[in-house]
């Protein structure tokens, strides 16, 4: 389903929705490009279930399509303790960080990513950051 009118989401309907019900929610909510109010929702969920990488990615994708880097980074953080043989996890860490021009951390994480086999590209972003410098 698509929202094509800017939501609005108080804290006490959060606070009411069932876990399973925000995370649906939140999806339509990134889906449609409302990142920030899909994370305002996904918060709730990842509070109530810890443990759900599900949530963590999605919350995760939110922080990262609003611009919300140090958010995105901690959850896709917490994505990779959740999930550490996830490629994608890594990847979408090593880019959080490249957009915070923490190439150096991104990196190590672009790395970890092109040894599970994700991508090429990440291979590629490795060696960018450690060509010599002229």
């Amino acid at each position: 389903m698509t929202i094509y009118l800017t939501p609005n989401i108080s804290d006490d309907q959060i606070a009411a929705m069932d876990v399973f019900d925000a995370f649906r929610l939140g999806e339509e909510l990134l889906e449609s490009r409302y990142p920030r109010d899909a994370a305002r929702v996904l918060r709730r969920v990842v509070e109530d279930s810890p443990d759900n990488a599900s949530a963590w990615e999605l919350l995760a994708r939110a922080h990262f399509a609003a611009a919300q880097l140090r958010p995105a980074e901690e959850a896709f953080r917490r994505l990779v303790e959740l999930e550490p043989t996830s490629g994608w996890a890594h990847t979408a860490l090593g880019l959080t960080l490249d957009r915070q021009s923490r190439h150096r951390e991104g990196a190590l994480m672009h790395r970890m990513a092109a040894a599970m086999g994700e991508s090429a590209r990440d291979a590629s972003r490795v060696q960018l950051v450690d060509r010599p410098v002229v």
